[in-house]
């Protein structure tokens, strides 16, 4: 009676070892294949946040060069109002980028003649400020979104890598279980149930690509 016993668990036993071996080889597959996918995933966020980073600093050289022309027409302007030449005040104005025709709009009807608490020049405007700084702001924004999300991709890979582990360990108890007798066998399968229990648990909360 005993020997039947112990029979049928080492039957139970060699058929879970098997299931054991074929569910935690698939599942290590699909988690090897998501670890490189999001690794793969940060890369990419990783080039677009340096690219929105460079594409920035970029941006900013450019507004220093607009804001030496515009300076420099200011300037003449200035001269050309001072001097009542309306033509060619006309004419610079023009020269203006639209909005900074708007600034300088802003800024002469603080009346910069008579009012002596008027900003010093339409560059001291809040108004050129913040659309100088809108570009830079909206490509850092963007950096730094793709940053936190290739943070996240990290997090995802390193959780599936670490799900690939478990998975290869339990492939290896279901293994070397076969080469045991009872009652070790039916440990070693146990242990091995409860790392598979484990890593699905933790595969179902992590998302996938």
């Amino acid at each position: 009676m005993r020997m039947a016993e112990h029979a049928a668990v080492d039957r139970f036993v060699d058929f879970a070892s098997l299931t054991l071996i074929s569910v935690a080889a698939v599942l290590s597959a699909v988690c090897g294949y998501q670890a490189g996918r999001w690794d793969g995933e940060q890369s990419r966020l990783y080039s677009l946040a340096n690219a929105n980073r460079v594409i920035g600093a970029e941006t900013v050289g450019e507004d220093d060069a607009r804001t030496t022309i515009n300076v420099a027409i200011f300037l003449k302007y200035i001269d050309a109002l001072s001097t009542g030449n309306a033509q060619e005040s006309k004419f610079l104005y023009r020269r203006f980028p639209p909005h900074m025709r708007a600034v300088l709009d802003a800024w002469l009807a603080t009346k910069p003649l008579k009012n002596p608490k008027a900003p010093l020049s339409p560059f001291a405007m809040p108004q050129y400020a913040q659309q100088m700084q809108a570009t830079e702001r909206r490509y850092d924004q963007a950096a730094s979104g793709d940053f936190d999300a290739a943070q996240v991709a990290h997090r995802h890979a390193d959780d599936f890598s670490l799900l690939t582990i478990i998975f290869a360990a339990v492939s290896f108890l279901a293994g070397i279980s076969t080469k045991m007798v009872f009652p070790r066998h039916a440990i070693i399968v146990g242990l091995g149930i409860i790392a598979l229990i484990y890593g699905v648990v933790r595969l179902i909360g992590i998302p996938v690509l």
